[in-house]
């Protein structure tokens, strides 16, 4: 009877703690090792992109503002690297400009193509900069093809080692 009983208590422990088991699936969040919440992006002409849509595909994902030298730079930088080395990475550039004809100019001066430069048009009033953060400075994001960052803050020389 004592085997009975431990031999229940055995299975009936087994099966509560597999309840408890973790999933394959990295938990959502904004670091690496996180998998990035699906954000919308719209771009200048008001076509909308969801992030999730990129599954599949390596991503660069740039935060950026034209009156933030650093991050306008850094986006400059990426651009530049990833369209001479990395042709099957995917460059998403996020503007946080307010103002679409300042974005626009910034871009012509850059000598960046706007295929893949959305519009966060309500700035550092919007949801995504509150979202991310970004108060403390912008970010740039890879992400992997299962959605999961890979490494944040990224700048040509990480991402010549990481790809």
């Amino acid at each position: 009877m004592k085997y009975v009983n431990f031999c229940l208590a055995a299975i009936l422990s087994l099966a509560l703690s597999s309840g408890s088991v973790k999933r394959d699936l990295p938990s959502i969040g904004y670091h690496p090792g996180e998998m990035i919440p699906d954000i919308v992006l719209t771009d200048s002409e008001g076509e909308r992109l969801t992030l999730h849509e990129l599954k599949g595909k390596k991503v660069v994902l740039n935060f950026w503002a034209s009156y933030d030298a650093q991050s306008r730079a850094a986006n400059v930088q990426l651009y530049n690297f990833l369209s001479r080395n990395n042709a099957d990475v995917t460059f998403l550039s996020v503007s946080f400009d307010e103002n679409l004809n300042v974005l626009e100019r910034t871009l012509a001066m850059d000598h960046l193509e706007k295929i893949f430069c959305y519009l966060e048009a309500e700035g550092t009033a919007s949801e995504l900069f509150k979202q991310f953060r970004f108060s403390d400075g912008f970010k740039s994001y890879l992400i992997d093809e299962k959605g999961v960052i890979t490494a944040m803050n990224i700048d040509p020389a990480l991402l010549r080692n990481l790809l």
